[in-house]
């Protein structure tokens, strides 16, 4: 035999390993995903798709209809042989793939996740239809600052994805900075660490109708550069200076668009799973005492003149919506991630009788008191819809229960 042609069999024979063992060890579905990840998006001749020049790999949208690429997941995920999932298999261009319940097909468990997932998102289509429908007739422009950690960033892609994906595409622009390199742990469930669909700090998009939304974290993983530690503090100083509040210096884009304003019209906070309890009341108390409750007491200018207008309903001051941290579902006394926990006590359970951090998040802040929504997860028996691989009784995977909560949040920004 030549040298050529043993190198060919050497090299043909390493290709073939190499694919038995992805086979085996991630499936074939998974290997659609690494071998055909352009199938995973596609636009119309509307859409653009582009990067910016500005030291980041940045996805840019202008209006165009996102097309769903959704692969053969069984008739119940399709209505009438057509897929009825919004998004799905990262067919959104703002999906993160650790998140993507498409990515996690590889074994029974991960496939009844998949399917429970995604059922549960069927089952609210039309109530998260309708919601998205009554924002795209709403003309107020509205600005609205989402900050929290990871979790919080799952309900600005529910809004992103759903906006994109339903029946009629609402996005006129975005600005998604995709990070060249995002941490993928060696029990994560991410198969993409870098670039579109790896993972992203800050991120904004606008709507048809001119509202915005625009999303700064503020705890876990992130780049200091794109992500705001002291926002709370910052937030105070601005109800002190100016009786309102901005969304300072980390947006992905400048909010207001053509008409420059810095001016936030809802806040949209969550303090997030990375405080221990000490530490997360004492930011609740901050956010409450600081930030919310001063600008529920602000006098409208209808009341300065006639003392008849309630201050609740001031329309110069920001809207606070406070989101109430998601259930973990651990299997521990309580449901929460714990130090040195047991390969078992790291399993997700599919049910637990109490989330600690939202009764702390329900003892400390009252609705037109201390802050004008708390809207709650209202999640103890969705464990079952975690991420799971890798240990992730925390994030659900999407589509799913986040983008559920985040059709409720909507309908809050349209009151």
């Amino acid at each position: 035999m030549t040298t050529v042609k043993f190198k060919k069999v050497v090299f043909a024979r390493l290709a073939m390993l190499v694919f038995f063992f992805v086979v085996l060890n991630v499936g074939t579905d998974v290997l659609v995903s690494i071998f055909e990840p352009e199938q995973r998006q596609s636009y119309s001749a509307s859409g653009t798709l582009s990067h910016a020049g500005n030291g980041h790999d940045a996805y840019r949208m202008q209006h165009g209809k996102v097309h769903q690429q959704h692969g053969d997941y069984g008739d119940s995920f399709r209505t009438n042989g057509l897929p009825s999932v919004g998004y799905f298999n990262l067919s959104c261009p703002f999906e993160w793939s650790k998140y993507s319940c498409a990515y996690m097909q590889h074994g029974p468990k991960a496939k009844e996740i998949v399917h429970a997932s995604t059922e549960y998102y069927l089952q609210h289509i039309d109530t998260i239809q309708a919601a998205f429908d009554r924002a795209a007739q709403d003309q107020r422009s509205r600005r609205i600052l989402f900050t929290g950690d990871s979790l919080m960033r799952q309900l600005f892609i529910g809004i992103a994805c759903n906006a994109a994906s339903l029946q009629t595409n609402l996005i006129e622009h975005a600005e998604i900075p995709w990070k060249e390199e995002w941490p993928c742990h060696s029990n994560a469930p991410c198969f993409i660490n870098g670039g579109v669909h790896g993972g992203f700090d800050a991120a904004s998009i606008r709507l048809v109708n001119g509202m915005e939304l625009h999303f700064v974290p503020h705890m876990g993983f992130k780049d200091d550069a794109t992500a705001e530690t002291n926002v709370l503090e910052r937030l105070r100083q601005d109800v002190a200076d100016y009786g309102r509040i901005t969304f300072g210096k980390k947006t992905a884009m400048p909010p207001g668009g053509d008409h420059p304003n810095t001016n936030v019209d809802v806040l949209v906070y969550n303090v997030g799973i990375h405080y221990g309890p000490g530490q997360a009341r004492k930011h609740i108390h901050h956010f409450a005492n600081w930030i919310a409750k001063p600008l529920m007491e602000q006098p409208s200018q209808d009341r300065a003149k006639k003392n008849t207008a309630s201050a609740s309903n001031n329309p110069s001051r920001p809207r606070t919506i406070y989101v109430t941290t998601p259930t973990q579902h651990y299997n521990t006394d309580n449901g929460q991630w714990q130090p040195g926990m047991t390969k078992e006590s790291k399993a997700c359970v599919d049910q637990v009788q109490s989330n600690p951090r939202a009764e702390l998040e329900k003892e400390l802040l009252t609705p037109g008191v201390n802050v004008d929504v708390l809207l709650d997860y209202d999640d103890l028996r969705l464990g079952k819809m975690h991420v799971r691989k890798g240990n992730d009784c925390s994030h659900y995977c999407m589509p799913g229960v986040p983008d559920v909560v985040a059709a409720r949040l909507l309908e809050e920004f349209l009151v």
